[in-house]
C-alpha cells in the first residue's frame, strides 16, 4: 500500500447512533494500520461532547482513553485527527466561542493529536445570532474567519498541526453553490475540504464530479465516501458489499479518500478491505474479487461459504446493487413454474429454490454458532435471523403449496406459515428485500376457499 496513487487513504468515525467503544476503534485503527489506511478521523455525531455539548470539555477518563488510542495510532502508523461538530450551535462572532475550540483543539494537541476538522455539516445555513448578521455579509464569509482563524492559530502552536473542513453544502454537482464558490476562494489553501460526490451518499463519484467541485473550491478535494455508513433512514440495512462506482481516474483530481463506516465496526472491514484494492492500484481493482477475499479474510476461510451465502443477498445500498440476486433469480422461475401449472412437489425450479433456502439456513447456523469471529457474528446476527425467518417462510410457503398437493391438511404448514411471515414483515431489519413476498402471496391466494377464508 505505500505505493498508492492516493496520499490520504482515512476512515472517518463520522455516522449518527451508538459510536465506537475505545477498544472497537483501537482494533479498528490496527486494521487500518495492517492495510494500508494512514488517517483516522473522530467525529461521531452522537458523541455529545463532539456536537451537541461541543463547548463542555470530555471528563477526565474519556482523555485518557483518548490518549490510549492517539498513542496506538502512532504506532501502527495512522494519523489520528479530533473532529469538532461546533455548527450546531456556534456564534461565529463570539469570541468565547473561538477560545472554548481552540481549548478543545488544545486538550487533543496535549496528548499528541496534529490533525484537526471542523464540521459544519448537517446544520441549517443561517445565522442564529444578531451580532453574526451585523459582522459577516454570508454564511460562507463567517465560515471562512473561523476556519482561516483556527488554521493560525493551529500553526502558531505547531507548524505541523493541519485543518480540515467538512462544508455545509457537501455533495451535489457543477455548477455548484455561490456558498461552495465563496468558501474556495477565502479559505487559506492549507485546509483541505470534503465533498461525498453528487449526493449524500453516491451511487457513482466520477473524476469529473470531483474535478468539477476541485475548480469550485480552488483545491484538490478529499473524498468523504458515504459508503459503507448505514445510519439514520438505513440503520435496518447491512451493508457488507464491495465499493464500485468510484472511477480509477479520481486520483487526478482529489487527495484521496475518507471512508465512513457503520456502526458495526467489524462488519465494516469487508468493504474497507475492497477500498484498500482500490487505493492500493484502482486501475486493476476488480470489486467482486475483491470482495471474495475479504470475506474470507474477515469471516474466516473455514466460514466463508456460509458468509458468502448471507452476503449475497445482502447488498441493497445506495450502490444500487441487485438487492439478492440469487434469491430473487430462484424465485422468479420457481413462481414461473407454478403458474404455468406446474406442481410443487415436482417442479425443479421449486425444489431448487428449496434447496437453496436450506442453504440459507445452514448458512446461518454455522455463522451465529461456529464462526470465531465473535465480533463480526455479533454485527451480523440482527440480519442472520432475519434470513433465517426468510428461509423457514420461503420453505413454509413450498410446504403448504406441496401438502394441497397431496390433499393433506394443510392447518399447521399455513398456520407456521403465517407465523413465518408475520415475522419477516414486523422484522426492523432489511434482508434480501422482498423477493419472497410474491412466493408468499401467490400461496396464500390458493389457500383461500371462495368466502375468502383460510382453507384450514
Amino acid at each position: 500500500m505505500s505505493q498508492s496513487p492516493f496520499p490520504i487513504r482515512g476512515v472517518i468515525e463520522g455516522f449518527y447512533g451508538l459510536f465506537y467503544s475505545a477498544p472497537e476503534r483501537k482494533d479498528l485503527i490496527s486494521f487500518m494500520g495492517d492495510h494500508g489506511f494512514n488517517l483516522y478521523i473522530y467525529g461521531p455525531k452522537n458523541d455529545r461532547q463532539h456536537r451537541a455539548r461541543w463547548r463542555e470539555p470530555y471528563p477526565d477518563f474519556i482523555m485518557e482513553q483518548f490518549a490510549e488510542t492517539v498513542a496506538h495510532s502512532r504506532n501502527v502508523g495512522v494519523d489520528f485527527a479530533y473532529s469538532i461538530g461546533s455548527g450546531v450551535s456556534i456564534n461565529y462572532a463570539c469570541e468565547e466561542d473561538f477560545q472554548l475550540i481552540t481549548e478543545k483543539f488544545k486538550a487533543f494537541y496535549k496528548i499528541g493529536v496534529r490533525d484537526f476538522m471542523i464540521m459544519l455539516d448537517d446544520i441549517a445555513a443561517e445565522f442564529q445570532h444578531e451580532e453574526e448578521v451585523q459582522k459577516f455579509t454570508s454564511y460562507a464569509q463567517a465560515h471562512v474567519h473561523v476556519a482561516n482563524r483556527l488554521n493560525h492559530w493551529l500553526k502558531s502552536l505547531d507548524k505541523t498541526c493541519r485543518l480540515s473542513l467538512c462544508p455545509t453544502d457537501y455533495h451535489g454537482t457543477a455548477p455548484f453553490s455561490d456558498y461552495i464558490h465563496e468558501l474556495g476562494k477565502g479559505l487559506n489553501e492549507e485546509i483541505d475540504i470534503f465533498y461525498t460526490g453528487p449526493e449524500i451518499c453516491s451511487k457513482t463519484i466520477s473524476e469529473q464530479d470531483a474535478a468539477d467541485f476541485a475548480a469550485a473550491v480552488q483545491r484538490k478535494p478529499i473524498i468523504w465516501d458515504n459508503y459503507p455508513v448505514n445510519d439514520l433512514a438505513m440503520t435496518s440495512e447491512m451493508h457488507i458489499g464491495p465499493i464500485t462506482g468510484r472511477e480509477n481516474s479520481l486520483i487526478k483530481v482529489c487527495k484521496g479518500f475518507i471512508v465512513n463506516t457503520m456502526s458495526q465496526a467489524e462488519a465494516s472491514k469487508v468493504a474497507l478491505l475492497t477500498f484498500a484494492d482500490f487505493f492500493n492500484n484502482p486501475e486493476e481493482y476488480d470489486p467482486w474479487t475483491s470482495w471474495d477475499y475479504a470475506l474470507k479474510t474477515i469471516g474466516g476461510v473455514e466460514n466463508y461459504q456460509a458468509l458468502r451465502l448471507f452476503a449475497e443477498n445482502c447488498l441493497h445500498s445506495c450502490l444500487d446493487y441487485s438487492k439478492a440476486a440469487p434469491l430473487e433469480n430462484l424465485t422468479s422461475k420457481a413462481l414461473c413454474s407454478l403458474q404455468s401449472g406446474e406442481k410443487a412437489s415436482v417442479s425443479v425450479d421449486v425444489k431448487n429454490l428449496y434447496d437453496y433456502l436450506n442453504e440459507l439456513d445452514e448458512a446461518g447456523y454455522q455463522l451465529k454458532f461456529r464462526m470465531t469471529n465473535y465480533a463480526l457474528r455479533n454485527n451480523l446476527v440482527p440480519w442472520i435471523e432475519l434470513m433465517e425467518s426468510w428461509a423457514w417462510a420461503g420453505r413454509r410457503s413450498i410446504d403448504v403449496l406441496r401438502a394441497m398437493e397431496n390433499i393433506e391438511d394443510i392447518k399447521s404448514p399455513l398456520n407456521w406459515l403465517k407465523e413465518s411471515a408475520s415475522e419477516v414483515r414486523s422484522h426492523p431489519k432489511r434482508y434480501a428485500g422482498n423477493v419472497l413476498y410474491s412466493l408468499i402471496e401467490y400461496v396464500e391466494s390458493k389457500a383461500v376457499d371462495e368466502k375468502g377464508s383460510f382453507i384450514l
